[in-house]
């Protein structure tokens, strides 16, 4: 590098990078609030040949989730988390095997960086 073009490496990184390294780091700030706790969970049945599928519906009102955990019980009181879904998402459908019957509750919970949001509403269906 040449002491002449030191300059003007300066002023580049002055008037083009330090706003896109400012606004970076209020972003960052924002991701490491815990995401809006998801809210509304509705169920519905449907059957794809013998295999019960719960339809699960849910309102998204966070910005800053990566994505959702979907939490199922067998017994309304243990939840374990049967699956992920990706940002901005507000639906999963649970196909919970073949000829398979019983009482299911339901929850969801948003999270990313920071943590995992409150848990939605429980919503219970008899497959």
């Amino acid at each position: 590098m040449l002491i002449d073009d030191m300059p003007r490496k300066s002023i580049f990184v002055s008037l083009f990078l330090l706003p896109f390294l400012v606004s970076g780091l209020t972003f960052a700030q924002q991701e490491k609030e815990v995401p809006e706790t998801p809210n509304n969970l509705r169920i519905f049945t449907r059957y794809d040949g013998a295999t019960a599928v719960a339809e699960l519906l849910w309102q998204d009102h966070s910005d800053n989730e990566v994505g959702f955990e979907v939490l199922r019980s067998d017994n309304g009181k243990e939840f374990r988390v049967v699956a992920v879904v990706g940002a901005d998402s507000a639906h999963y459908n649970d196909k919970v095997g073949r000829y398979i019957t019983g009482g299911f509750a339901y929850k969801v919970r948003a999270f990313n960086e920071a943590g995992r949001s409150e848990d939605s509403n429980v919503v219970s269906i008899w497959l």
